[in-house]
């Protein structure tokens, strides 16, 4: 199976979007989005409209309409998903290690996701970024950025090895189901000086069973001219792996951004979910860069859709 796969311009909306650090995001029907900021002064999440064009999926405008929160502590929230039935998010957090639901007003439930206790060895700021939800396989999925510590050592600016990761998922009653073996690319940056970060920061659940998972490999500079941001979106299929090899991923689509001398278009895409589709029935997977509150003036709120279609 190939994959026409369309990249479209990324785009920022610095009028009508804040400067945030946006971590992830999840589509709630038409051109309503829910977006979480991982350093907001409260845990909560913004409710956006986001607007695309129906032939090709580029993104034509964003609104920042409201930010909804619980008035509890910011847990680091990094992953958000959508689930339907219910109208509510389920939103992950760094620092506690937990997903906990919230209704749409930012109110908790008091549900959370019973998530089995060898990711209690996740380690810090590598924890749970990714998280989907999808409502016809009835599945959430997620997974952790870096290796857990019961798994090994993660990767970094001198360490050259791929991230060992566990797929995780929960049933509607939210308990942990199936868990996959997944490995990462190993860091592609030459050298010593600078910082590296490597992993997975974010899913996407297709109705077919099978994940987007987006892998993206951050270099650091000393002096930051010369950073990079590498973006691999790579597809699994869950449903036809066989005993306990890690996934089979097929690469979907690849990109890079970076600050120079004249091109200052670095994003750190942090957080993609399922958008809807287009008028040709091609897919849309819409992605959200954390610009680390726009950091010292160099980095933008980037948005970036990608339209994909399978093609026997």
């Amino acid at each position: 199976m190939a994959q026409q796969v369309t990249l479209n311009k990324q785009r920022h909306f610095p009028k009508s979007v804040p400067a945030g650090n946006y971590s992830g995001i999840t589509w709630l029907g038409g051109e309503r989005y829910a977006v979480v900021n991982d350093k907001a002064p409260t845990a909560g999440f913004h409710l956006m409209t986001i607007s695309t064009d129906s032939l090709t999926g580029s993104i034509l405008e964003i609104r920042a309409d409201s930010f909804v929160t619980s008035n509890h502590p910011n847990r680091d929230e990094e992953g958000i998903c959508y689930v339907p039935k219910a109208n509510t998010v389920f939103v992950s957090g760094e620092v506690d290690g937990q997903i906990l639901e919230y209704r749409l007003d930012g109110q908790l439930t008091g549900r959370r996701l019973n998530i089995p206790p060898i990711f209690n060895t996740a380690r810090g700021n590598g924890g749970f970024e990714a998280l989907t939800y999808n409502a016809a396989t009835h599945r959430f999925w997620t997974t952790t950025e870096n290796t857990l510590k019961a798994d090994g050592q993660k990767p970094n600016i001198t360490r050259k090895i791929p991230n060992l990761l566990r797929l995780q998922s929960f049933d509607d009653n939210l308990q942990p189901c199936e868990q996959y073996r997944y490995q990462t690319d190993s860091p592609s940056v030459e050298g010593k000086k600078g910082k590296n970060t490597l992993g997975v920061s974010g899913l996407a659940a297709l109705d077919d069973g099978r994940i987007v998972v987006l892998e993206r490999e951050v270099f650091r500079a000393e002096k930051n001219i010369g950073s990079f941001v590498h973006v691999k979106l790579y597809m699994v299929n869950p449903t036809l792996q066989q005993g306990d090899d890690f996934l089979q991923k097929h690469l979907v689509a690849e990109f890079s951004t970076k600050i120079n001398l004249t091109n200052r278009s670095f994003a750190n895409y942090e957080g993609i979910c399922v958008g809807p589709r287009l008028s040709d029935g091609r897919q849309m997977l819409v992605l959200i860069a954390d610009s680390q509150n726009q950091y010292r003036g160099y980095l933008k709120d980037w948005f970036k859709t990608i339209v994909f279609a399978d093609t026997h």
